[in-house]
């Protein structure tokens, strides 16, 4: 614990010190003493030079001079009171050149340091500033040498939990002894990982109020400070960041503590080490185990394992088995806003950290799951080994996703995401087959528009059908058919082509279609045979109402490309 400037005059050689101004600064920390035998700069009025202290001065710092140089230039000591001010410095004593006589100071200079509550303090000429020095530096140095000491205890204790694969709650509860508050760790979603059982009758209370979460959320703390906290019901809170490599990992709850005695930040940091080396264990473990479970899918999907012998050999581990019916949903991340920062750049570790809070969002659910990543794609299995109908079983997936897809929106990570389903597989060969399919439906959902959505891969409708097809083939059929009045340049092709796509809309009724339009019979009549005769058709030739029929269908589907690119 650093020596305060208040308990420093406490010593013998300051027994007749009396304090002038400053007084507000006594609080201060020393944690150095330096001599001013002159005034680093002599202010010359023709130069207009101001003194530069801050290339020596340092922070907590105590400065001793004698009353002839204060003498010198009051002028140039004012700005020197600046500069101290500016440096942090701890204070100034001033040592009487005459015996036993208190310096006199001119009234400006106390006013000054008043006015920026650096400790103006005056000596009698009883003892020598080399004595004043060794007394401060002695108990200086053994404050520093009792805090190193502690830092050794301290370094050691958390040392110990950590090569023994301590838990949370031990490094806590040693946290916990070492400060005198309850701790509580949690992680960057604030679930608890660990705390002190001191702290065990805080949890529920805590679980029941999220204000201090969003605390947390609105006013990060940063690296290495210890923020206060106090709700509504004036209960007290220490937040302490743990970071790794760069990343936050997690907070420090310290609970039911004096924000107006704030503790040593030692023993906090020494933990945050000790939680955030843990992390980086863990994260090598689970990234070594991720590793070989995504190389096992990737060959899995690619079609790259020989036998189903094999296939349930590798992949028992991660919960396939040979009975019951899989469905696999390939899952594409659109934007997220992991620690506060909204992104739209992907990357494996935001890949992992979805895949994380998707299994906790399923666990609940009760389904049985396997998830993988590969390539830029989260990929999920999904196992039924009821006798429920495959496609009764599809649409609760479905709602599952969806519900899914809500919650993680909603979640401090705000993912937004897309899923594709593929049809059901009784047979764990079948698998790859699905998983195109899911990367199909999710493909061809991500063309039309790049919003949220959850899509099967099942054909329901004839445009969904043909969406399967290529752009461009589909353009092709298009002009094909339609020729000129498939974009249409005149208002009168414009008008021949909505009559058209009426007539068919009407099932080739002539009077709803005249209906619809507000035209008269035979007006109608007449534009159909001016289409007729244009795209060298009959429209009572079924095959060629076929070919309308899907020309204007693609039509929509281009109207619909074209808006949204």
């Amino acid at each position: 614990m650093s020596l305060s400037l208040l308990n420093s005059l406490k010593l013998p050689v300051f027994s007749n010190a009396k304090v002038i101004g400053g007084h507000d600064g006594l609080s201060k920390s020393i944690d150095t003493v330096n001599v001013m035998v002159k005034l680093p700069v002599q202010l010359d009025s023709l130069a207009n030079e101001k003194p530069n202290i801050l290339s020596w001065l340092n922070k907590n710092q105590l400065v001793l001079t004698t009353e002839l140089v204060v003498n010198e230039n009051i002028h140039a000591l004012l700005q020197f009171l600046n500069q101290m001010s500016s440096a942090q410095a701890a204070g100034l004593i001033i040592k009487a050149h005459t015996d036993h006589d208190l310096p006199i100071l001119p009234e400006p200079l106390i006013m000054r340091a008043n006015s920026l509550k650096l400790p103006l303090i005056v000596l009698p000429n009883d003892n020598s500033i080399g004595e004043i020095m060794s007394q401060v530096l002695a108990i200086i140095l053994n404050a520093k040498q009792v805090e190193l000491e502690r830092t050794i205890t301290i370094h050691n204790k958390f040392s110990r939990l950590f090569l023994r694969g301590a838990s949370m709650s031990d490094i806590a509860q040693t946290l916990t002894s070492f400060i005198h508050y309850p701790v509580i760790v949690v992680n960057t979603r604030f679930d608890i990982l660990g705390c002190a059982a001191t702290a065990k009758p805080w949890i529920d209370s805590l679980a029941s109020e999220k204000d201090w979460v969003h605390f947390i959320i609105n006013q990060p703390p940063t690296k290495n400070q210890l923020t206060f906290y106090q709700n509504e019901q004036h209960k007290k809170l220490g937040i302490y960041p743990i970071h790794s490599s760069g990343l936050l990992k997690g907070y420090f709850i310290i609970l039911n503590i004096d924000s107006t005695i704030e503790p040593s930040l030692m023993p906090l940091e020494q933990a945050a080490q000790i939680v955030a080396y843990e992390s980086i264990k863990q994260a090598a473990l689970l990234e070594g185990s991720n590793k070989l479970r995504d190389e096992f899918f990737s060959d899995f999907f690619e079609n790259r394992l020989t036998s189903s012998e094999e296939i349930l050999k590798r992949g028992e581990k991660y919960g396939l088995v040979n009975y019951g019916y899989y469905w696999v949903v390939s899952c594409k991340l659109l934007s997220h806003a992991l620690h506060g920062q909204q992104s739209r750049h992907m990357n494996s570790s935001h890949y992992e950290a979805l895949k994380i809070d998707i299994d906790t969002y399923l666990e609940p659910e009760k389904a049985t799951i396997i998830s993988t990543i590969k390539d830029d794609s989260l990929i999920i299995i999904f196992n039924s080994t009821t006798s429920e109908h495959p496609i009764d079983k599809e649409a609760e997936w479905i709602e599952k996703l969806t519900r899914l897809q809500e919650q993680l929106a909603a979640c401090n990570s705000n993912w937004a995401t897309c899923f594709g389903i593929s049809n059901a597989t009784e047979q764990l060969e079948g698998i790859p087959r699905a998983y195109q399919e899911a990367m199909t439906a999710l493909t061809q959902s991500l063309n039309v528009g790049n919003k949220p959505f959850v899509v099967s891969y099942r054909v329901q409708q004839v445009p969904d059908l043909i969406r399967l097809l290529p752009y461009h083939k589909l353009s092709e059929f298009y002009v094909t058919v339609l020729q000129k009045l498939a974009y249409p340049k005149t208002a009168e092709t414009h008008d021949l082509l909505l009559t058209l796509d009426t007539y068919l809309q009407m099932n080739c009724n002539v009077k709803e279609t005249a209906s619809a339009l507000f035209l008269h019979r035979n007006t109608v009549f007449y534009k159909l045979n001016k289409c007729e005769s244009i795209l060298n058709i009959s429209l009572k030739d079924p095959v060629d109402l076929i070919k309308l029929r899907i020309a204007l269908i693609i039509h929509q589907i281009l109207i619909t490309g074209e808006k949204q690119n």
